[in-house]
This record gives structure tokens, C-alpha cells and sequence, in this order.
């Protein structure tokens, strides 16, 4: 994925509807960070039911690319995460939260996670993952 990623346009627009969910922020639900934009969103998911707050967050905080954009999708994928990214780092600077971008044929979907000790969402053979998968986090310069 990072072939795919040195190929993209910068200064991209980001769609309206991206644009929405990350500029509403995040909120804390049971020591979990959730787009504010999601809480209201019924659901019967539990923090209890998942393995670990990581996986409720990626669960929560999944976001089909493809779902508004037909087109660059990729380039509009980089946009929402940079995006995300700024929002974060203005109310969260002591916490890192990673994305994860996931691309195959059917499309683009991102999932976010507060980077915790012990937890991970993703195996550490990304190369074992038949989709290409790109994870980066609000630490990481430049993105």
C-alpha cells in the first residue's frame, strides 16, 4: 500500500460527509474514544462484548469510504485520516490514535483505536492480509 500511497494527490477536498465526522471530534464512552458524530447512532454493541477497547473503538469507529465518494477514494481516505489527525491533536495531545486504512475491491474502509499497551486490533503480519492495509498514527510526522 505504501506504492499506492507515494501516488496520491495531495490537496485533495475532502468530502462533506468525511468532513462531518471528523470535524465532530471525539467522545469518551466507557474509557473508549468514539466520533462524536456516532454516539447518538443506536447500536446494541457493548464495550463488555468485544476483547478489548481497541476492538470496540475499530468496531465503533468504522468508516466505508466508499459510502460517499465513487471516485479517489484513496486520496479522499488520506484526506479524512489527516483530517481526523488535526482534530485529535487539538483536545487528545497526550494520547495516540492510529488509523487503519483498508483497501480492497470492494473499497476503502478506515477504523481509528487509541494505540494502548497490550491491545492490537491487526496481527503484525499485515503481508498475511490478502487486502492492502496501511496503519499510521497521530504521532507519525507529516501525516
Amino acid at each position: 500500500m505504501s506504492k499506492v500511497y507515494g501516488s496520491v494527490r495531495s490537496g485533495v477536498e475532502l468530502e462533506s460527509g468525511l468532513r462531518s465526522i471528523a470535524d465532530s471530534g471525539f467522545k469518551e464512552k466507557c474509557g473508549c474514544f468514539v466520533f462524536g458524530k456516532f454516539l447518538d447512532i443506536e447500536t446494541n454493541a457493548e464495550v463488555g462484548e468485544f476483547q478489548d477497547r481497541t476492538g470496540y473503538e475499530c468496531f465503533i469507529n468504522s468508516i466505508n469510504i466508499d459510502d460517499y465518494v465513487d471516485e479517489g477514494m484513496l486520496e479522499q481516505g488520506i484526506a479524512f485520516v489527516k483530517r481526523v489527525f488535526l482534530q485529535w491533536s487539538r483536545l487528545h495531545s497526550g494520547l495516540v490514535l492510529a488509523a487503519i486504512m483498508i483497501f480492497d475491491e470492494l473499497g476503502l474502509k478506515t477504523k481509528f483505536h487509541v494505540l494502548r499497551d497490550g491491545e492490537r486490533w491487526l496481527s503484525d503480519d499485515l503481508e498475511g492480509y490478502e487486502e492492502s492495509i496501511l496503519v499510521v498514527d497521530s504521532s507519525e510526522p507529516g501525516f
